[in-house]
């Protein structure tokens, strides 16, 4: 049975930088079913563009823990890290989903059963969520749901 996790992060948006990333290990596949977008700023008309883009070497940013969505189930073996400094390498050409929306608006993208965006298991391979352009600086706060 597969265990399922969430992880969280929130920046000041910049074009060209991971707002979050799930980073594999060589022991699970982890596998991204759920997105959430939304903003903590102050409501205005600002919009930005993301792409969920795989990467073969992480960067450097914050670390957060996954949080098991059933308490009872083992930590994660999967990391994540949120407000990069030092982006990840991207894996040319190779985006899974590209989004876009407004700030006042939130957005959920679920993947339909099957079409789970996965990571291969090797250790630093994994999916970022870059934030390709911006209108205006404004804080974004981003959720993955995944299961490994």
């Amino acid at each position: 049975m597969a265990h399922r996790y969430a992880t969280s992060g929130a920046m000041a948006l910049i074009a060209a930088d991971t707002v979050l990333s799930v980073i594999a290990a060589t022991t699970v596949r982890p596998a991204i079913y759920d997105l959430v977008l939304s903003s903590s700023s102050t409501p205005n008309d600002y919009s930005a563009d993301f792409q969920l883009q795989r990467f073969s070497a992480d960067g450097t940013a914050t670390s957060t823990t996954p949080q098991p969505l059933d308490f009872n189930d083992p930590a994660a073996v999967a990391t994540s890290k949120h407000t990069y400094t030092v982006e990840p390498t991207l894996t040319a050409g190779e985006i899974l989903l590209r989004l876009s929306h407004n700030q006042r608006a939130t957005v959920r993208w679920v993947a339909a059963p099957g079409s789970e965006l996965i990571i291969p298991a090797l250790a630093g391979d994994g999916i970022a969520l870059l934030c390709n352009a911006v209108s205006t600086q404004f804080t974004e706060v981003a959720t993955f749901l995944f299961e490994e």
